[in-house]
């Protein structure tokens, strides 16, 4: 395996790592910006953690002019939706990750449905509850045409925060009343029974390779996400080349379709041989129990390396 070589220079750029934010991904972030700067400076960059509230990027939008790039860490919330972006984007400030519009896409699990639909990408049977009063059980019941057991989602929440997998019509009222502590809008979609995998995206010339998600117990929830021993994960998946081909496919067309660019992850389920596309995630986790890092460390790419082509294709 060829060595990542760092190539070092006598005043190394200086990057800035936003993270932290008011959203309830609030510590995830800032693990996540603890490993970008510790591989920043693996990579011979000169970094500095930065955590502030979304909001201080306009306040403080001088401090940042004193850096080549940000590389944002943010997760949930202002951070993710595009608000940060489009913020960076109006002060002239590069950054890494995708542009305003595609964050706010990407991060809307109803515009996401649309797209991935209108793009031939196969996503699970879904409908939206978007009147701003809380719906019955029986009015949900009336609408689905697929049953129990459903998934109930806020559209704007990362990190499965607010989801509930609904088996009966008391879980069903719990999980309404649990979105909406989030959001008035709710999707609602169909449980796919089967294998949870994801498919993490680099630009360039490299196919990451699929990684799945095996829970100890439960669903693929927040404390499952990020408690060290609640999942186990397999890099990469051990399934048939042509479903492994056929979800690395998918990824990168729902990727292009929502008009990401420099990285993400797609994440799926799979039933049999059959994917079904969930979501794509804009700003993935970086910390050690990070699904992309591990996608990229399966095919030879350490995380070092791995921060580094994230930086310089926000450089170009």
């Amino acid at each position: 395996m060829k060595m990542f070589q760092v190539k070092r220079v006598n005043k190394p750029l200086k990057i800035a790592v936003l993270c932290g934010g008011t959203s309830p991904e609030v510590e995830v972030s800032r693990n996540s910006g603890k490993s970008i700067a510790k591989a920043l400076e693996e990579a011979g960059y000169e970094a500095d953690i930065l955590d502030w509230d979304e909001r201080d990027i306009i306040s403080k939008h001088e401090i940042l002019r004193g850096y080549r790039t940000a590389f944002i860490g943010y997760h949930g919330g202002f951070g993710e939706d595009g608000h940060v972006q489009a913020a960076l984007d109006m002060l002239g400030i590069g950054y890494t990750g995708s542009g305003h519009l595609a964050c706010a896409l990407a991060m809307d699990k109803i515009f996401s449905k649309w797209i991935f639909e209108r793009a031939d990408i196969p996503t699970a049977r879904w409908f939206a509850w978007e009147g701003n009063s809380r719906p019955r059980t029986d009015e949900i019941l009336d609408k689905c045409d697929f049953g129990l057991p459903i998934v109930i989602k806020p559209p704007n929440q990362g990190s499965t925060v607010g989801v509930t997998i609904a088996r009966s019509k008391s879980e069903l009222e719990a999980g309404i009343g649990k979105a909406r502590e989030f959001e008035k809008r709710i999707l609602f979609e169909e449980y796919i029974p089967g294998r949870e995998v994801a498919v993490a995206i680099l630009e360039g010339d490299v196919d990451l390779p699929v990684v799945e998600i095996v829970p100890e117990g439960g669903f693929y929830d927040y404390e499952h996400k990020y408690t060290s021993g609640s999942s186990r994960y397999i890099a990469p998946a051990e399934l048939p080349k042509g479903v492994s081909d056929a979800l690395i496919d998918y990824g990168k067309r729902a990727f292009d379709a929502l008009g990401m660019r420099h990285y993400g992850r797609a994440d799926f389920r799979i039933d049999g041989e059959k994917a079904f596309c969930l979501e794509v995630n804009s700003l993935p986790g970086m910390t050690s129990l990070s699904l992309v890092p591990m996608a990229a460390a399966a095919a030879g790419i350490g995380f070092a390396e791995l921060i580094d082509r994230i930086v310089k294709m926000s450089l170009q």
